[in-house]
């Protein structure tokens, strides 16, 4: 007996997830940067350091996955709202539009990935890809974590998070 495709849907949008900006920087011809909102994402392992997206297959950032050797991930915050859309493919600027985000600074990167990091996010993880996983019609990509770095003082974080079709923010701690 299979599930229904709208209550799955619905089942799986009563699970609140934090949302990431995924990004790579790919070189060559047609390189540059890129960036995807996931909030297919979690930990995997603490030893070795490793986290999973899951990529839909089709989707450009797909492509630029499995050829790159890695990507960065930006956690983002409650005020990042537009950023989660501009890289949802809802925003006012394109996917790969990222050089009004810095200001008169250069841009973070990862030092080991190149992928631009966002300015804001709570927190940026530079991955190298450790493997990649067929799952239907998605792909879980797995990166080890070469760089983590932390922003703001941790009882005054505002996570961004998707619950039930729209973005929240998370409330007082229990």
């Amino acid at each position: 007996m299979s599930v229904d495709p709208q209550t799955f849907k619905g089942a799986l949008g009563r699970f609140a997830s934090g949302v990431t900006v995924v990004t790579v920087h790919t070189s060559g011809e047609e390189g540059g940067d890129y960036g995807m909102t996931a909030s297919a994402f979690c930990s995997v392992s603490l030893n070795p350091p490793l986290i999973q997206i899951c990529v839909k297959k089709g989707n450009h950032t797909h492509g630029l996955l499995q050829s790159a050797t890695g990507f960065g991930v930006s956690i983002l915050s409650a005020d990042q709202k537009e950023l989660s859309n501009r890289y949802g493919g809802w925003g006012d600027k394109p996917q790969d539009h990222f050089d009004d985000l810095a200001g008169s600074e250069p841009l973070p990167r990862g030092e080991v990935s190149g992928a631009p990091l966002l300015p804001g996010a709570m927190a940026w993880l530079d991955c190298t890809r450790f493997a990649a996983h067929d799952a239907g019609d998605h792909t879980i990509f797995i990166g080890e974590v070469q760089g983590a770095s932390l922003h703001g003082a941790r009882d005054e974080l505002r996570p961004l998070l998707y619950f039930a079709g729209k973005y929240r923010a998370a409330g007082e701690a229990l």
